[in-house]
């Protein structure tokens, strides 16, 4: 507290308070502002506890210790407190407090969301937490890693590590439940006549899909076990399944191939679909 500052004003108080409303209003006030409680100010403490000193002061009073406030033991006058005495001052005590979430966000392609990965995390006070990726994670699932946030306060837990995870996607592949879709796309004579194609599956290894004869444009195989791993059934996953299509050349035929074509075209029954004729 300066010197110009009124001690009265400091402690919300009127001119000629008593001392029982001086001592009443300073232990509002430095239970307010004392440094051990939760937004304490110690600049502010001190200010509030200096103008206390100073109206307790009897040359501030005046003599004026006599009154309601006084203390009867000691002829109506208390001793006021020596200035630089601390005053006590009781602060409820602290309940632990947890500490708040840390959250962070990571890629992933689609392949390692599938079938399952680690990754590293690091948090801003400079630990590194490695967070297990199971398989079948979907796109912005939430990890929760316990006691990995920030530090609690007053002895409480601290709080946990909360990564987001997000999936790419993949340029051929796409994930429906836990099945895995993707276009196969045969040729007129594989379509026809039935064939076994090779295709590259989601985690690079080679599967032989058999396409039976007359397989039409449309039609779906579906490849059971192939798909995403099941997070429900601890031996199970889902099916990978192939959207045919069937590809016509551009006009990039030669008299050959479309001699060839013309030939076969006139040995094969019409559609018999309306409203065609």
């Amino acid at each position: 507290m300066s010197s110009r500052e009124d001690p009265h004003a400091v402690l919300g108080l009127e001119a000629g308070a008593t001392r029982e409303q001086v001592v009443r209003a300073f232990r509002a006030l430095a239970r307010r502002y004392h440094p051990d409680s939760p937004g304490g100010d110690h600049a502010a403490y001190i200010r509030v506890r200096s103008a206390y000193e100073a109206l307790m002061d009897p040359r501030h009073r005046g003599g004026r210790d006599t009154d309601r406030g006084a203390d009867r033991g000691t002829g109506g006058h208390t001793p006021p407190p020596r200035r630089g005495v601390r005053i006590p001052v009781r602060v409820r005590g602290q309940r632990p407090r947890r500490g708040s979430d840390a959250t962070f966000t990571v890629r992933l392609d689609l392949a390692r969301a599938v079938y399952g990965t680690a990754v590293t995390v690091a948090l801003g006070d400079g630990r590194t937490v490695d967070v297990a990726v199971p398989a079948g994670t979907e796109h912005r699932s939430r990890l929760r890693v316990p006691g990995h946030g920030r530090p609690g306060s007053h002895g409480g837990a601290p709080g946990d590590l909360v990564v987001t995870v997000l999936v790419e996607e993949h340029p051929f592949y796409r994930r429906v439940g836990e099945d895995l879709r993707t276009t196969l796309v045969l040729s007129y004579a594989e379509a026809v006549l039935g064939a076994r194609v090779a295709i590259t599956s989601l985690d690079g290894r080679e599967i032989t899909v058999p396409v039976a004869p007359g397989t039409a444009p449309g039609a779906t195989i579906r490849l059971p076990g192939q798909g995403v791993p099941s997070r429900t059934r601890a031996d199970g996953a889902g099916a990978l399944v192939l959207d045919v299509t069937v590809d016509v050349p551009a006009g990039g035929l030669t008299p050959g191939q479309r001699a060839a074509l013309e030939h076969l075209g006139g040995t094969l029954p019409r559609p018999g679909r309306e409203p065609r004729r």
